[in-house]
């Protein structure tokens, strides 16, 4: 019995494992296994193409599904101390804010202070007063000593007492009013009047805060000081008669131009600092600007300057006869120094200084005066008969 023939599909699988190609006798079978070769290759190329995309759909979904699992919430950390120095909340309603006070500030009788945490209810969040003695009475903590101490160095006391009945305390300390360092600045400044120093602060730093010098500010001011804070640094300080206050004064001008750094003290609670008045000189007689000029911040003007302020002088003066007219604090005291004002201006005599409240006086020639009046009546005589004489 002859074997059966082998179909279209098994002379494929057959050609292609063994490699070798079994022909069809007829050119049907040979069309029909061409044909039957595109549809394999057709159908391999659907099959790439639906692998391909069903490759791209899941690694869509595996960048969109590691998106969201990268974004995770925070866990809340365990409990633990809080920052040493935390920023308390934004008071609100009639709970005013209280202010920052510097590293250096010592706090003292009067200041108040405010008390600020998250534990401990029955003393955060309300005002202490310090009392003169430099202490304060907390709920449930009792006195505890604030003066002398800076804001930091109570804050630390504060805890240490708290820690007995809380664990771990977090208190926070602001000062809300200072009242404990006042200094007074008084005379010749823009803002004068009590201030507080809050803080180190230097003696420029002082005139800054007051608004600096006015404009008839003199050549010097006066620093008076509690001998509690002991005698001011400087080589002219003494003490005044009732033995309570460290006296001394200082030139603005060198304070001013910085060639003497030691002038700029540190200004102590309770010191008094007067900016003197500038000091007047005054030009009477014969010149063109009579008056008084302010010395400003000098401490004193020469003849020759005082003069040129007054515009100089007349021709009809004599200047030879000067005079320079000192008053000494007793007003009912006075001397006088004979000045040629005349040398002066030529360069041929010393320039003589004037201090504050001297007069210098430039009398006038009555025959130089008579001499000019003779002049003017001789010269309208001429004019009348020359006018006249052409009628």
């Amino acid at each position: 019995m002859a074997p059966a023939p082998f179909s279209q599909p098994e002379r494929l699988v057959i050609s292609r494992v063994v490699g070798v190609r079994l022909t069809a006798a007829d050119p049907v079978r040979r069309a029909g296994a061409r044909q039957t070769d595109k549809l394999v290759v057709r159908k391999m190329q659907n099959a790439k193409s639906v692998c391909i995309t069903v490759l791209f759909v899941l690694l869509l979904a595996a960048i969109h599904l590691g998106a969201q699992t990268r974004v995770t919430p925070v866990q809340p950390a365990a409990a633990g101390p809080l920052p040493a120095v935390s920023q308390p909340e934004p008071a609100t309603g009639q709970n005013a804010a209280p202010a920052a006070a510097p590293s250096t500030y010592l706090l003292g009788p009067d200041d108040q202070i405010m008390i600020q945490g998250l534990e401990m209810e029955e003393i955060v969040n309300k005002p202490y007063r310090i009392d003169p003695e430099g202490y304060i009475s907390v709920p449930m903590l009792g006195r505890i000593k604030a003066g002398g101490m800076t804001v930091g160095d109570f804050e630390t006391e504060l805890n240490r007492t708290a820690s007995k009945y809380v664990r771990n305390p977090q208190l926070v300390v602001n000062v809300a009013e200072f009242h404990s360092q006042p200094i007074s600045v008084v005379g010749a400044v823009n803002q004068p009047g009590a201030q507080q120093l809050q803080g180190k602060k230097t003696l420029m730093q002082v005139i800054s805060m007051v608004g600096g010098f006015r404009t008839d500010a003199g050549n010097r001011l006066t620093i008076a000081r509690e001998l509690q804070w002991g005698i001011i640094p400087l080589p002219n300080a003494t003490t005044d008669p009732s033995g309570k206050y460290s006296v001394a004064e200082i030139s603005i001008t060198e304070l001013l131009q910085g060639r003497h750094p030691q002038l700029n003290i540190l200004i102590m609670p309770n010191d008094v600092i007067t900016v003197h008045v500038a000091e007047t000189v005054y030009v009477v007689g014969d010149v063109h600007k009579p008056g008084g000029f302010v010395l400003g911040e000098h401490k004193n003007i020469t003849v020759l300057q005082a003069v040129a302020m007054a515009e100089g002088i007349y021709g009809t003066s004599d200047s030879k006869h000067s005079r320079i007219i000192h008053h000494a604090e007793d007003e009912s005291l006075r001397s006088e120094t004979p000045v040629n004002v005349k040398m002066i201006l030529a360069g041929k005599a010393e320039d003589l200084p004037l201090n504050g409240g001297d007069i210098l006086f430039v009398p006038g020639s009555l025959s130089k005066k008579a001499g000019v009046r003779t002049v003017e009546a001789v010269i309208q005589t001429a004019t009348g008969m020359a006018v006249w004489g052409r009628f």
